[in-house]
C-alpha cells in the first residue's frame, strides 16, 4: 500500500501525535522520581531514544513538505529498532491510524 492511497491528513496526525506523544515521555522521564542514580542511565537512554525517533519529524510537518510526509515517516520506520518500531505502533494504534504501508517493507 502506497501513500498516494493514503489519507493525507491522518499521516499528518500520526506525524503529530508521534511528536506529543514523544515530547509527554520525554518530560516524564526527566522529572526526578525515586533514586535517581539508579533509574538516571536508564532514563536517559529512554530520552535519547525518543528524541532520536522524532527529531526529524517536526521538518516533515513544514506546509512546504507535507506532501512528501511519507518519505520522512518511511526513514524513521526504516532506522528504527525493534524496540523503537514497538512504541510507534503503540502510538499510532491509540489513534486507530492505519500504518500498514510501512508494514510491506
Amino acid at each position: 500500500m502506497t501513500l498516494a492511497r493514503h489519507d493525507q491528513e491522518a499521516t499528518e496526525a500520526a506525524v503529530a501525535h508521534l511528536l506529543t506523544e514523544s515530547l509527554l515521555m520525554i518530560r516524564y522521564l526527566a522529572a526526578p522520581d525515586g533514586d535517581l542514580a539508579v533509574l538516571g542511565n536508564r532514563r536517559q537512554e529512554q530520552v535519547h531514544g525518543l528524541a532520536d525517533l522524532s527529531h526529524n519529524l517536526p521538518a516533515w510537518l513544514d506546509p512546504a513538505r507535507r506532501e512528501r510526509i511519507h518519505e520522512g515517516i518511511t526513514f524513521m520506520w526504516r532506522t528504527a529498532s525493534p524496540v523503537k518500531r514497538k512504541w510507534v505502533r503503540q502510538c499510532w494504534d491509540a489513534i486507530s491510524y492505519d500504518y500498514r504501508w510501512l508494514l510491506g517493507d
